[in-house]
């Protein structure tokens, strides 16, 4: 039977029908939430050291002399050449120029030389070429966009010279539309760039997505008759892309990149209106939220806010915010379903599984098995230049900051 140790007097069983949910407390380590939190805990101390080297380049790039830096009584002037701005600020508005110069999101689909699977589909999708197909079949429909043009079959002898209708260049030129056009309305541009920036500045910029979300389209009926019109919204499925800022951001500390993550935990907070808006969300637990609501905040200031806020001589700073914890990543088969997740007939040999959970004040918010086929953990890192064998990337501050301290 299975133990663990809490608090050095108390131990509980991990097998014990008895420590139900609501006798077990909120740091109750042998709970799905309390993995998560432990989980929590040790990937933020592992990444203390990360969180020293992004305050030094903060400090740098806003010109802010640290509790490490002393001055003696006849020095009255402290001045603060802020070189490291300046580079910082060059190697951003760099990067935006290359990447948006078009005024696009960077973004291009182009048909594959040579297709790995059938070149006019794939098995199951409903078009399969029966026998006397003919080549206007095989153009879905360009024929009659052409129909006034001397087709022939197959690559132009002259080409470029003889123009040629390449059915999959003008699928993959539709699809790219199409793909510019929902990330436009979704300011995927605007998002891009805050990771970017903190890529240059931190080391590493960390983009979440995409994933579906619905959009409320504004739209107006107007009656032919009586000329009144009355309000009719409609509901639009778009891409969602996320912009997560690095403190808010803990993987796995045994890993050097996000794709051998067993997990990473994000970090919200939220107000009171946030936090109730989730109860509309798919597969947001109500009754829990309800419950957090009840409990009060929760936030607990890390040390490296005071001097994000420029409150460096602040010793406590409280904010009324909830801490929530969003975790993406494998989890013990029975801890999640005991948490209850429920399991069908061909999830029923697995001992892990790979999950989606969010936890405040020891509530389970929402679980639900990882959504994406095959699995995987919906965070891009890009680092500005890669560190060796660490998660974490280095920035232009660090790498001048010797050159910042002669200043």
């Amino acid at each position: 039977m299975a133990k663990i140790d809490l608090s050095g007097d108390e131990i509980i069983s991990v097998d014990d029908p008895a420590n139900s949910e609501d006798n077990k407390p909120i740091d109750d380590f042998s709970s799905l939430q309390g993995v998560i939190k432990s989980r929590f805990i040790k990937a933020e101390d592992s990444r203390l050291f990360d969180e020293n080297r992004w305050l030094r380049a903060y400090r740098n790039y806003r010109g802010i002399y640290g509790s490490d830096m002393s001055f003696t009584e006849k020095e009255k002037s402290r001045v603060f050449v802020k070189i490291t701005k300046t580079k910082v600020l060059a190697a951003f508005g760099q990067l935006i120029e290359v990447l948006f110069s078009s005024g696009k999101f960077p973004i291009g689909v182009e048909p594959t030389t040579i297709p790995d699977v059938d070149l006019y589909g794939y098995p199951g999708d409903g078009k399969e070429m029966a026998p006397g197909t003919t080549t206007s079949d095989l153009l879905r429909g360009l024929e009659d966009k052409y129909k006034n043009v001397n087709l022939a079959e197959g690559p132009s002898a002259q080409s470029p010279k003889n123009p040629q209708i390449e059915p999959a260049r003008e699928a993959a030129a539709n699809l790219e539309k199409l793909i510019s056009d929902q990330l436009e309305e979704t300011a995927a541009i605007t998002v891009l760039r805050h990771v970017l920036f903190e890529m240059v500045l931190l080391g590493t910029g960390v983009l979440k997505g995409p994933f579906t979300d619905e959009k409320l389209l504004h739209s107006w009926d107007k009656d032919l008759e009586t000329g009144e019109s009355s309000y009719n919204p409609k509901i639009k499925t778009v891409p969602k892309l996320e912009a997560v800022s690095v403190w808010d951001f803990y993987p796995d500390p045994d890993a050097t990149t996000i794709e051998d993550s067993d997990y990473v935990i994000q970090r919200h907070s939220l107000n009171r209106a946030q936090l109730r808006q989730l109860a509309g969300r798919p597969f947001f637990r109500k009754d829990a939220i309800a419950e957090c609501l009840k409990m009060g905040a929760n936030y607990e200031v890390r040390g490296f806010e005071t001097s994000l806020l420029d409150r460096e001589n602040v010793d406590s700073l409280q904010k009324n915010r909830y801490e929530i914890y969003e975790y993406w990543g494998t989890m013990d088969r029975y801890l999640a379903e005991e948490a209850g997740l429920e399991f069908d007939d061909d999830l029923e040999e697995l001992d892990e599984v790979q999950i989606n959970a969010w936890v405040c004040n020891g509530k389970i918010l929402r679980l639900v098995f990882n959504p994406f086929t095959p699995d995987r953990i919906p965070y891009s890192i890009c680092p500005y230049e890669i560190n060796p064998y660490q998660f974490f990337g280095v920035g232009i501050p660090e790498n001048m900051e010797d050159a910042q301290m002669v200043m």
